[in-house]
């Protein structure tokens, strides 16, 4: 008998496991890993890369820093005599921050970000030890000082991604850990702090809740809060950060999550002078009395929810702010009437939530996630979100980090993301508490779902405000050439550089602030500071910092010396210590002396898995497939960089079930898409043979090649029945 077609196109299910997954419909995929689904494609994912890199890129590691200011030396007298002088400082030093100043006479040293010094002298520091040794032109005077006034990497988790909007509409970005706070500089391209004096005492899931709320006399401000017992909610006014210092009888204030709400502050799961009150919303009186909190004002006061149980997230939906407790789901709506402005109405009374900040809203619907599943409202009704994945929050997410989990979106693709801590997964050797490390991707345009591989701890939105300019590029340590440029930014005219043009930004466990769906990048390029070869098959790597782990593809672009490596890319087989000196596998004879430069990113790596495939169970037969049909395209990219042909191929995995279990022979084969006809985007029917036969045959469709992303818009196996399949 000869093969039959089968066409599946026009993808739309995407990940779908509501089902056994050979009852699914045919263009599910049971697991779709860093790739998506969208209007009929499959495709890979965009990258990630450090949002704050100083412009350049010479040395500036887009993590957050704190500053430390006026350290006298370990040693070096100043007598008048001597011009050496040496220092210990906390690790890891942020490159480019450490300035050394002497006061008679006056002199300065400002640290190169290469581990040397300019100025007024000589001088070396090791960004790793905190080493720090110059040597001055002129001896200091007697009685004059000599001072150090540096910043270093805490490495704390980011917990709070905030915008501030000032009265020029000249928006800035703050980022907050669990005890510092950072001001991205738009004019150096770097993170600054402004902390104020007293640190917080956030943990791990307490993440910052924030709103621009202006004062009487219409000063902006923006306020921030922890929900910590001790804390206080916390006020930046453009320039500094400082406690805020409302109007409230018993004392101090804090709240989990707070709203603007018809000029009004309202505070959700208070903390009253210290005192913890789980299901009390306080509310602030209006105008001249918008910072008061007391019976004073009218209207001001505060609400307890009725039925008992805690306070778990809250956002607005249209007119009014949804919340929800441990398991029931209200709404706070505005009565316009100022004496009593606001009421509790019930929605349901059997759905809520267990992590604050996994509630959002997005196209006038609000979603909220617990281990017994995802929930979704429109103010009137609650639903159940999730139920092609109906399990997935159960399953896959870990039960004892729950309150770890943490929602934004991608307004550009209609998506939603849900970070959470997975469930039985290799985790990076930097996160091993319990960090979230995946994402479940929610496209509200096509109701779809997909998990991204991403090692976020919370997310927000950002919209630039100036355009980069070359003069920002220049010397020293500057690019001579826009190609020059795109080896470490990507293209130098991207959308994603111009002026007002909105950034999804993420925040890391290490204190890491990523620009999200980068289109220009793999995922998280680092600066190259070391390639040595170990063997004809081991290349070492040292970065900055890093956060891969073993079985990761590498790829190493703008290396100078070994220049063998460039384009090159190979997985990890081992991890140093510490943990940004890496070995990676890939042919090294003939690789020439590394001199200095390069980037190193880790390839996006998509996985899809179909569902279980046979046409003729009714028939009783089991499947021979000969022959698959793909029909992709390579878009939004160049097969070649530097003249060098860069490979695309998708590989793909035959899985034979003739069982129940899973874990069953899988035959590997590839498709070579590297030289489709005609111009980048265009379509072409790719075959390859398969002779393989089971009772259901599986396809796993993998693209792990930088650069190259290959979309899938169809594949067509040629099928017939042979055997008795019972």
């Amino acid at each position: 008998m000869s093969y039959q077609s089968f066409l599946i196109a026009n993808y739309a299910t995407g990940l779908d496991r509501e089902l056994q997954p050979w009852l699914l419909p045919n263009d599910a995929f049971v697991d779709l890993l860093d790739g998506y689904v969208y209007r009929g494609v499959t495709k890979k994912r965009d990258g990630y890369s450090g949002f704050a890199n100083g412009l350049k890129s010479t040395y500036t590691e887009s993590r957050m820093v704190h500053q430390i200011a006026n350290v006298a030396p370990a040693t070096g007298a100043i007598d008048g005599a001597n011009r050496t002088f040496t220092w210990t400082l906390t690790t890891p030093v942020a490159r480019g921050r450490v300035v050394i100043t002497g006061s008679n006479p006056v002199q300065v040293l400002t640290d190169n970000g290469l581990g040397g010094f300019t100025g007024a002298g000589t001088g070396t520091i090791n960004y790793t030890t905190g080493a720090v040794s110059v040597t001055f032109t002129l001896a200091p005077a007697i009685a004059s000082t000599v001072l150090l006034t540096y910043s270093y990497h805490p490495g704390f988790p980011v917990m709070g991604v905030m915008s501030f909007y000032p009265t020029n509409n000249i928006r800035q970005l703050i980022v907050a850990d669990t005890t510092y706070v950072n001001r991205y500089n738009p004019v150096t391209d770097r993170l600054d702090d402004i902390s104020s004096a007293t640190p917080y005492n956030c943990s791990p899931t307490d993440f910052w809740s924030w709103v621009n709320y202006a004062s009487a006399s219409s000063v902006p401000r923006l306020l921030f809060s922890n929900g910590v017992v001790g804390d206080v909610i916390q006020q930046y006014d453009g320039t500094t950060v400082a406690a805020y210092a409302p109007t409230f009888t018993p004392g101090t204030l804090n709240a989990r999550q707070m709203f603007n709400v018809k000029d009004r502050l309202v505070l959700f799961q208070t903390i009253e002078n210290g005192i913890l009150f789980p299901r009390r919303i306080r509310i602030s009186g209006t105008g001249a009395n918008c910072d008061n909190f007391d019976n004073t004002a009218t209207g001001a006061g505060f609400i307890d929810i009725p039925d008992n149980t805690w306070f778990f997230g809250a956002a607005f939906n249209r007119d009014d702010v949804l919340f929800f407790t441990e398991s029931s789901t209200w709404a706070l709506k505005y009565t316009r009437n100022d004496v009593t402005p606001f009421v509790l109405e019930k929605i349901d009374g059997s759905r809520g939530s267990a992590a604050a900040f996994s509630v959002i809203s997005y196209l006038n619907r609000t979603i909220a996630a617990s281990p017994r599943g995802l929930i979704i409202s429109d103010g009137y009704q609650v639903d159940r979100m999730d139920n092609n994945i109906s399990d997935f929050a159960f399953n896959n997410i870990k039960s004892d980090q729950f309150l770890r989990c943490f929602s934004g979106f991608l307004d550009e693709d209609r998506d939603v993301y849900l970070i959470y801590p997975s469930e039985g997964t290799i985790r990076p050797p930097l996160l091993t508490n319990g960090e979230s490390d995946r994402i479940l991707v929610i496209n509200f345009e096509e109701d779809n779902y997909a998990v991204y591989r991403i090692p976020l701890s919370c997310m927000g939105n950002f919209q630039l405000s100036i355009t980069i300019q070359w003069s920002d590029l220049t010397a020293p340590n500057g690019y001579p050439s826009w190609d020059a440029l795109a080896e470490t930014f990507g293209n130098w005219n991207a959308f994603s550089f111009s002026k007002s043009a909105p950034i999804s930004i993420g925040g890391g466990h290490k204190g890491e602030v990523w620009r999200l769906n980068d289109t220009q990048n793999e995922d998280n390029p680092q600066k190259i500071r070391a390639m040595t070869v170990i063997n004809s098959d081991t290349l070492r790597v040292t970065t900055d910092w890093n956060n891969y782990q073993i079985g990761d593809n590498i790829v190493f672009e703008g290396v100078n010396g070994m220049i063998q490596a460039n384009h090159q890319q190979g997985a990890i087989k081992a991890i140093g210590t510490p943990w940004n000196t890496f070995d990676v596998d890939i042919q090294t004879i003939g690789f020439s002396a590394y001199t200095d430069g390069g980037i190193a990113s880790k390839t996006i790596s998509m996985e899809a898995l179909s569902k279980k495939l046979n046409p003729f169970v009714d028939s009783d037969k089991k499947v021979r497939c000969g022959w698959i049909y793909f029909y992709v395209s390579v878009a939004d990219t160049i097969l070649e960089v530097d003249g060098i042909p860069v490979p695309a191929f998708l590989d793909i995995d035959v899985i034979t079930n003739d069982t129940d279990v899973d874990s069953v022979p899988t035959f590997q084969y590839r498709v070579d898409c590297s030289n489709l006809p005609g111009t980048i985007g265009s379509k072409s029917w790719v075959k390859i043979w398969i002779n393989q036969t089971a009772k259901f045959l599986q396809f796993r469709m993998k693209n792990n090649q930088a650069v190259a992303k290959i979309q899938v818009h169809a594949m067509m196996p040629g099928f017939q029945p042979v055997g008795r399949l019972v």
